[in-house]
């Protein structure tokens, strides 16, 4: 395998290439994704692409005859696995950590919280408002976005993980909100009901004014990572399908595991949701709310974020496990 070099992925044309957490295109000739339907190849599979990668490199798979690495979209899995095949010594000593910020960025689960850190920093570059990359990059269309994001973060990366205790500025209000949440759980005060033959758990947080002032608080953050954040979520579930709810609002999701490959873990199917919704919207007597399709990354289903819900969280809960156990 020749010396490796990252090309956007809109700009590979004809070069031969190995793709990263995403799909082939007609020059590729090795894929190493969890993304549905990929062509990875089985002996190499994992739960994320990171580990794919790094099951390629620990491996005697034959190395193809690749001049460049991509990747369709930017994110913390994509980066830690096209880091590792351009660096591959420094990824082997810092494999598990790396894997773990991969994770986090993924799956919204950490082990080890300077993994979490980093999946932060991370996340603050792709938004416009934190990101130490120049407003103007985020006018661009997503493709070059993508592209100016790696070329940029790749060479830094090894830097950025290593002393990401320096950064804390792009780390600090995410960690705030996740400590608080850990601690709401372990104090009882946020509850989370698994039920796992249904692999379905809902949080319950209290919805008091008192409570959501006192709250930190992360400007455009969703409303279910608001709530409690969603790493404190996943860490404390293994269920993948998720209902949140405050008693005044309700927001339901498929976790983003139940869209890939996985190896290790099986969540139940995806189960499309509309039915689900028209039955709401009927106890409702109004029509506010939407199931977002199956198909989508992380899928919701929710009411109107304007709109006042009658129902109550039992009753919400209830019709979301009426539903999956007849169609589980």
């Amino acid at each position: 395998m020749r010396s490796l070099k990252f090309v956007p992925y809109n700009r590979l044309g004809v070069t031969a290439n190995i793709i990263v957490d995403s799909v082939p295109i007609e020059s590729t000739v090795l894929t190493l994704s969890h993304w549905p339907a990929s062509g990875s190849p089985p002996e190499l599979k994992a739960d994320l692409s990171a580990e794919i990668v790094f099951n390629f490199l620990e491996s005697d798979y034959p190395r193809p005859d690749a001049e460049a690495i991509s990747n369709n979209h930017f994110d913390e899995d994509g980066l830690v696995g096209l880091f590792a095949l351009l660096n591959p010594q420094i990824a082997a000593e810092e494999k598990d950590f790396l894997i773990d910020v991969a994770t986090a960025g993924d799956f919204g689960t950490y082990k080890n919280r300077e993994a979490a850190h980093v999946a932060f920093v991370l996340q603050a570059w792709t938004q416009p408002a934190q990101s130490p990359l120049n407003s103007g990059v985020f006018q661009r269309p997503y493709d070059e976005v993508t592209s100016i994001l790696y070329e940029e973060l790749l060479p830094r990366f090894s830097n950025l993980f290593q002393r990401v205790h320096f950064l804390e500025q792009y780390w600090k209000d995410e960690d705030a909100l996740l400590e608080w949440s850990e601690n709401a759980i372990a104090r009882g005060e946020i509850v989370i009901e698994e039920h796992p033959e249904l692999d379905f758990a809902i949080v319950i947080s209290p919805g008091s004014k008192e409570w959501v002032a006192a709250r930190p608080r992360l400007a455009g953050a969703r409303w279910t990572h608001q709530v409690c954040h969603q790493y404190a979520v996943h860490n404390a579930t293994n269920c993948s399908r998720i209902l949140v709810s405050d008693g005044k609002r309700h927001d339901f999701y498929y976790r983003y595991e139940t869209w890939v490959e996985l190896v290790q873990r099986k969540p139940l199917s995806r189960i499309d949701l509309k039915a689900l919704a028209a039955r709401l919207n009927a106890g409702e007597n109004k029509k506010i709310w939407r199931a977002e399709g199956i198909e989508d990354i992380v899928p919701h289903l929710s009411a109107d974020a304007k709109a006042t819900t009658k129902l109550s969280t039992a009753a919400v809960k209830g019709a979301f496990m009426e539903f999956f156990s007849l169609s589980t």
